[in-house]
């Protein structure tokens, strides 16, 4: 195929498929507005489920640190627990050992 044959295409081409400029200009404008509209809507979907994300690990993290400082605290009050019942013991063995000796 020469060049000539080609001209001679993209002439036919241009020559059978005419549109007024203005109608073209309207159509892929609208399009363009279409997908710019469309494209901005995801964005924003997009930005939102980010931020919900970032706002679920925040709380997840906010709890997780709360139930870790409840469990030690937790694991101190049951140490103090036992110290106070170790101690409890030891009284009222002492007691028991006095009144006998009383006897």
């Amino acid at each position: 195929m020469d060049a000539s044959a080609i001209q001679g295409t993209a002439d036919q081409t241009s020559a059978s498929f005419k549109s007024r400029r203005g109608a073209l200009v309207w159509f892929f404008r609208k399009s363009r507005d279409l997908w710019k509209g469309k494209s901005r809507k995801l964005r924003a979907a997009l930005k939102r489920e980010h931020n919900q994300v970032a706002a679920v690990t925040k709380s997840r993290e906010q709890w997780k640190s709360k139930a870790r400082a409840a469990a030690a605290e937790q694991a101190a009050l049951q140490r103090e627990n036992e110290t106070l019942r170790e101690q409890l013991r030891e009284l009222t063995s002492g007691s028991k050992k006095s009144r006998s000796r009383q006897d």
